[in-house]
């Protein structure tokens, strides 16, 4: 399981930003509300934790501006189409995801699919063989 200081570490890597740098310079904050929305959004962090985290990291943050930033993403991404390519490229180089980021991850893509796609996804599932659930087994 990833932590959160290697995504925010990767993070860094690709933006070549400071994501725990205390400035409010535009590419900053977008940078950390990517950040804030992945480990929300992603990794269900509980907003006092990524309090805690941005803490532990030098900067004394609150809860209020963590949603704010989160909240703010949507608008980030549209001017600044980075944002969501490394968005993909984070979620996409996390070779040991667990099972709930997958989850959320197809959860956040499943709005955008298109006919064609729900068609394909819906054959992929269909080809699947069946699996009984525990209880249906002990019956």
């Amino acid at each position: 399981m990833i932590t959160q200081k290697e995504i925010a570490d990767e993070l860094n890597l690709i933006s070549k930003l400071d994501v725990f740098k205390v400035t409010r310079k535009r590419e900053h904050v977008e940078t950390r509300s990517l950040l804030n929305y992945i480990l929300y959004n992603y990794k269900s962090m509980p907003l006092n934790k990524i309090t805690k985290f941005y803490s532990n990291n030098g900067w004394n943050i609150n809860h209020a501006t963590i949603i704010h930033s989160i909240r703010s993403f949507d608008l980030h991404k549209k001017y600044n189409p980075n944002l969501l390519i490394w968005l993909e490229v984070i979620i996409n180089e996390i070779n040991e995801m667990d099972n709930f980021t997958k989850r959320q991850y197809i959860k956040s893509k499943i709005s955008r699919l298109n006919n064609k796609d729900i068609d394909e996804l819906t054959m992929v599932i269909s080809n699947m063989p069946e699996q009984k659930l525990e209880y249906e087994k002990q019956l």
